[in-house]
């Protein structure tokens, strides 16, 4: 009971990190086109990624319900945005984003996990007796911190710089990071190209002027 009790609180916090990672990812790319959904997944993600701590630590039922709270948040406001003349965007936003879902799938499964975690802790607790080996587990988690505080800022960096740098760009074309041609033309022409044209310059002339 106890081993899959640990996973439960370990597939809590990596289902909460993923997500928060691909609202990481997503914020700096909306900087530009709408600031404030930006800073929403920037800060949104970044709590999310840092939801790893309370839920391996075991922080306590109140911290549960609020990442549980915090995540039906961000899934009721990408629910009323899809809504076409919604009071946010005003125009429904499309719902087939693939990355999108995918977070909706992790906060999904996230609410669930933490749910379950309550009910095991709220049963848990009216058969407890305190005893040494509860307290000697606690002594022992209290080792984590510092390197559960260095995971989620690893990961909150990875979120905003390693994955926007991954995406492809939204204009689409080839993978080049050139300067756009002028007017959108054809590529110049090379120097065989100009040297048959030069050639063919006299012959044209002759016909027309016939």
């Amino acid at each position: 009971m106890a081993r899959l009790s640990s996973v439960l609180y370990i597939a809590a916090a990596a289902t909460s990190a993923i997500a928060g990672m691909l609202h990481l990812m997503l914020g700096p790319n909306n900087l530009d086109s709408n600031i404030n959904q930006g800073i929403l997944f920037i800060v949104g993600g970044s709590a999310q990624v840092f939801w790893i701590i309370p839920m391996v630590r075991r922080w306590g039922i109140p911290w549960y319900a609020i990442g549980i709270g915090g995540t039906i948040v961000f899934m009721a406001l990408w629910i009323i945005t899809r809504m076409p003349g919604n009071p946010i965007t005003g125009r429904g936003g499309p719902a087939g984003n693939p990355i999108a879902i995918t977070i909706e799938v992790f906060q999904a499964a996230f609410i669930g996990l933490a749910a379950a975690i309550i009910i095991y802790e709220h049963r848990k607790k009216k058969q407890e007796v305190v005893g040494e080996s509860s307290s000697t587990a606690t002594k022992s988690r209290g080792m984590q911190l510092p390197i559960l505080g260095g995971i989620v800022i690893a990961l909150i960096l990875i979120g905003l710089f390693a994955l926007p740098a991954m995406m492809p760009s939204p204009m689409g074309g080839g993978g080049g990071g050139g300067l756009p041609r002028q007017g959108g033309g054809a590529p110049p022409p090379s120097a065989g190209q100009l040297e048959a044209l030069q050639g063919q310059v006299p012959q044209q002339e002759s016909v027309t002027g016939s």
